[in-house]
């Protein structure tokens, strides 16, 4: 196989189908790895080489990885399955780049900090999450850098807050999207009024591919924060605004999100993140800036009317997260 092969695994997530679209434009030869091949076949470029995937079986694992050169672990699963899944998905993956000899590079963010102990926070900011989420982050973060560390495998982590954009269909962007369209209450969990960094899915996209083929970037992780951040309130009135309804916003208070997580199990793991909302959180991005000054993001206007371009379209879209 071509010792150049991309290879996405999760390339039907929104940040894995961003990265291998990137990827094509940028010329480079992708391996678009995905359990559901039919969606990915309609999701991604046709020159995308999609495969059958399973991560949870370790040969398949292998099998999909062999040959690669770089590697994007965009691997989601249900948040009510991550603390069962995610770390036995990572371990597979990071075995099989071992043995490919590739780079690895997985897309973070930023649930092992914990609520913000200094704002914004750099990249040494202690990991001390105590929620189930937070401890697997540190738990699959640890697992990679030890291997980098070991000289087993080259791992880059790039860290992210909250993204949107196309294909982001999770349980805190859509509705959100999905109600100012129909001019409808859109709801913010925890404070409408403190500030968020947030960050268009396609410019995350861009730093993935970008830190992957910068050698020096390897065995560190990277703030890459977006354009700026917002609160939950300019970020709602902004989306009615370009949807072109008046804006109808309300915060979410901790009872009522619990409420909500009754009636939507995936939306009711996000409880244990709330105080992400409820307090500052916002990221140091100085450091991905001074290794790369050309790197440009997307205006939240410009990325916002271009997301709601995308829900315009596509009303019901549910297929990735």
């Amino acid at each position: 196989m071509n010792n150049d092969t991309h290879v996405v695994i999760g390339a039907t997530g929104a940040l894995g189908s961003a990265i291998v679209r990137r990827l094509r434009e940028e010329g480079k030869l992708v391996r678009a790895v995905a359990r559901d091949v039919e969606l990915a076949n309609q999701m991604l470029p046709a020159s995308a080489g999609v495969v059958q995937g399973d991560m949870a079986l370790k040969d398949n694992v292998l099998s999909s990885l062999k040959g690669a050169a770089v590697i994007y672990h965009c691997v989601n699963i249900r948040y009510s399955e991550w603390a069962k899944y995610m770390p036995a998905l990572t371990a597979n993956i990071l075995e099989g780049a071992r043995r490919a000899n590739a780079k690895l590079v997985f897309p973070g963010n930023v649930y092992g900090y914990g609520p913000l102990q200094s704002v914004p926070a750099k990249e040494d900011h202690p990991q001390a999450a105590t929620t189930k989420k937070g401890r697997v982050r540190i738990l699959m973060e640890k697992m990679l850098m030890d291997a980098h560390g070991r000289g087993q495998v080259e791992v880059v982590i790039p860290r992210f807050p909250d993204f949107y954009g196309p294909f982001v269909t999770n349980p805190l962007m859509a509705p959100i999207f999905q109600a100012a369209l129909a001019g409808k209450d859109a709801s913010w969990p925890g404070s409408l009024d403190a500030p968020h960094d947030l960050i268009f899915v396609e410019d995350a996209a861009r730093a993935c591919v970008l830190l992957a083929g910068t050698d020096d970037a390897y065995g560190q992780a990277w703030h890459v924060p977006g354009p700026g951040p917002l609160t939950g309130r300019q970020f709602m009135e902004m989306i009615f605004r370009t949807a072109g309804n008046p804006p109808k916003v309300r915060s979410l208070s901790h009872l009522l999100f619990r409420l909500f997580g009754i009636l939507i199990p995936d939306a009711g793991e996000m409880v244990e993140l709330l105080y992400q909302f409820e307090q500052p959180m916002v990221l140091d991005g100085g450091k991905f800036s001074r290794a790369f000054p050309s790197f440009q993001y997307t205006p939240h206007d410009e990325a916002v009317r271009r997301t709601v371009e995308w829900y315009r379209q596509r009303p019901a879209a549910s297929t990735a997260k």
